[in-house]
């Protein structure tokens, strides 16, 4: 196939501009869209009661991915155990007052009634929902007050039918599988978050002793880091911890993975691209484009699959940076982790803005429109993440005009400036979003806490640095990197 610049510009613009570029515009997940990095692999098998992962690194799209019966048949070939499984979820970021409380009500009910009851009253309205399970069930359900309250007055009765409703579905040869995502947001303040998260850690331990009803929680990572895991058996509940990341060969295999089942001539097009480099590694099965050997989706081989399309260098020459290497690099954190929607909305971006301004090119992604793209990735992973910690803004808004690396000392004489009562006068106006770091009054503490999160680091010699993924969003400036927005 004879392909001009102009024409691939055309078909990358086509196939991505569906990518996911925020958690609310994440498309429900498809098996053409589904990549499996092989660390994930662990944190899809039933009995991994405990998932742990940044924003964007794909615990809400697991959540959903999981719900597909196509997706969970196609990745049986790695997780066996997901075959004649059921999944219901038993909390997301969606409303779904019939399978779960909102926040408001999840609040409400702590005032008079155990955490642990409420998700047992959860986890027993979708139990009950199963045909092997609900003629067994000792409650009709009617509202999540009076199903509370049932579950509080007759433990024994609720005890009881778990353990017949799991006899049950062993004889049928049928498996549930409730997943619980978002719990960040499950009630209006941290301390009935926490509270509601450790009962819920501790009820899916429970539950992890009947062999065919699990649990499994998707955790963010500085939501789980601020638990305590003192209640008993937490060490077995640990054991089961997988974290998800995403190393940079996988991000590229999932680019790719989309690119190549674009839709008609487009995504014929972007296969022969893919086919040149690495030929006789796509299959279809059932419409869907799969890699048949994904252990030769190393660096080594999807380096110069990418250089087809963006040419060798970020620039006129080597210098100036490798684009492979250098598009994954500005978009980690300050942990060096970069997640797949960040390099999703960048790539989506870069494409569009060659098309628009770069046709005459040489290669269908510019360089420039790559640095566009990590500009666009940058505000849009700001704006997340002062959503999840609205005092961030705040905090780093101020340091706009800064050029990084500077004196730590520096950074911290202008947050004193500005908040002359100390780290707590930050936070007073956001009770529901205040981590316990502030309350020591500490200007370290805080920045430890930054850096916890990914948002800046501590150089050898002490100074104050912000990964590009943040400094471009932040507006402050770097000697030579990306520019900020204005």
């Amino acid at each position: 196939m004879n392909t001009s610049v102009s024409d691939l510009q055309e078909a990358l613009k086509a196939v991505t501009e569906d990518l996911p570029i925020t958690a609310e515009n994440d498309d429900t997940p498809t098996p053409a869209g589904v990549f499996t990095p092989p660390s994930h692999i662990r944190a899809l098998r039933p009995q991994t009661l405990l998932v742990i992962g940044a924003r964007g690194v794909g615990k809400t799209f697991w959540t959903q991915a999981l719900q597909q019966e196509a997706i969970r048949k196609m990745l049986e070939q790695d997780v066996p155990e997901l075959a004649d499984v059921r999944v219901f979820i038993g909390y997301t970021n969606r409303e779904n007052p019939d399978a779960y409380p909102g926040s408001g009500l999840f609040s409400f009910l702590l005032q008079t009634y155990n955490a642990a009851d409420i998700w047992r009253a959860v986890l027993l309205r979708a139990v009950a929902a199963q045909p092997e399970a609900a003629p067994l069930c000792p409650f009709a359900s009617r509202s999540w007050e009076e199903d509370v309250a049932a579950v509080s007055r007759a433990p024994e009765a609720v005890d009881r039918f778990l353990f017949e409703a799991n006899r049950a579905l062993a004889a049928a040869g049928t498996r549930l599988l409730a997943l619980f995502d978002a719990l960040d947001r499950v009630a209006e303040s941290w301390k009935d978050i926490d509270d509601l998260t450790t009962a819920l850690l501790r009820t899916t331990l429970q539950l992890s002793t009947y062999s065919h009803i699990k649990g499994k929680i998707f955790l963010r990572e500085d939501h789980y880091n601020r638990l305590v895991f003192t209640f008993p058996d937490a060490s077995k509940l640990l054991a089961t911890r997988v974290e998800l990341s995403w190393k940079r060969a996988e991000l590229y295999a999932l680019l790719w993975k989309r690119l190549c089942n674009g839709a008609g001539q487009n995504g014929e097009m972007l296969r022969a691209v893919f086919d040149k480099y690495l030929p006789g590694d796509l299959v279809e099965k059932e419409g869907v484009w799969l890699f048949r050997h994904t252990t030769v989706l190393t660096d080594d081989t999807l380096r110069p699959l990418f250089h087809a399309l963006t040419g060798p260098y970020m620039g006129k020459d080597r210098r100036r940076g490798i684009p492979y290497i250098w598009t994954v690099g500005h978009l980690a954190d300050a942990r060096r982790q970069t997640s797949p929607r960040s390099f999703l909305a960048a790539i989506r971006r870069a494409c569009d803005d060659s098309r628009e301004n770069h046709h005459d090119a040489a290669y269908a992604i510019h360089y420039e429109s790559i640095k566009n793209g990590v500009q666009t990735a940058s505000e849009i992973r700001v704006n997340e993440m002062k959503e999840d910690n609205p005092w961030v803004g705040d905090l780093l808004t101020p340091l706009k005009g800064m050029t990084v690396p500077c004196p730590s000392e520096e950074v911290q004489a202008l947050w004193e400036t500005r908040y002359p009562k100390g780290p707590k006068e930050l936070v007073d106006n956001y009770p529901r979003y205040a981590p316990p770091e502030f309350a020591s009054q500490r200007w370290q503490d805080v920045r430890e806490l930054l850096e916890r999160l990914g948002f800046c680091m501590t150089l050898g010699d002490g100074r104050f640095n912000m990964p590009d993924l943040y400094r471009v969003g932040f507006r402050l400036g770097r000697k030579g990197g990306v520019k900020p927005l204005p």
